[in-house]
């Protein structure tokens, strides 16, 4: 295994950590009825990173990981296989908009760079909170066998609590990003 695969690897999972770290301590629940509640956490803001730094390969893998293991072992069991399914997506659909339609890691004019990774972000974002809640109603409604209105709910209370923790998750990772950008390590260039 050559350097840059173990750096990959490494940056892979710490931003997996920080992901699952926002999950699991600094979330913030709102009762959203039916038993339901809504989360609302930055998770997202490391998706996002993990995306563009580390790009479709390691990106959206770790994405999926960080926020899977936070189920697993804050008591969000159920829900689980439907966050790995969805983070990953939606940490393939910025990965895949910013390095493979756009060349991210390529461009050097700032302006560029700065929407490259605003749209990459956005985009991913809104599609992520439109997929997850339909995966996460589908997987309660069709393989948990959960009444339709209690499926229904959670998927409003996912679109719900994953918008609102999107409206500062973004401009978080964006912030971050133009940080990180400096730093010698992203000049390895992950997303091949």
């Amino acid at each position: 295994m050559n350097r840059k695969n173990i750096l990959g690897l490494t940056l892979g999972g710490m931003f997996a950590a920080m992901a699952f770290i926002c999950f699991s301590y600094l979330r913030i629940e709102i009762p959203m009825g039916l038993g339901l509640t809504g989360k609302i956490y930055l998770g997202h803001t490391f998706i996002i990173l993990a995306a563009l730094i580390l790009g479709v390969k390691y990106g959206a893998l770790s994405s999926a990981l960080g926020l899977t293991i936070g189920d697993l072992l804050t008591g969000y069991t159920t829900s689980a296989p439907p966050t790995f399914l969805s983070k990953f997506l939606i940490g393939f659909i910025i990965a895949f908009i910013a390095h493979k339609l756009f060349h991210l890691s390529e461009e050097t004019d700032d302006a560029k760079i700065t929407k490259i990774v605003l749209i990459a972000s956005i985009v991913g974002s809104v599609a992520g909170v439109v997929l997850e809640s339909l995966i996460r109603f589908a997987f309660k409604f069709y393989i948990l066998g959960l009444a339709y209105p209690i499926a229904y709910a959670s998927a409003v209370n996912c679109a719900i609590s994953m918008s609102l923790g999107d409206l500062a998750s973004i401009p978080l990772a964006f912030i971050l990003y133009k940080i990180l950008r400096k730093s010698p390590l992203t000049k390895l260039q992950f997303n091949s």
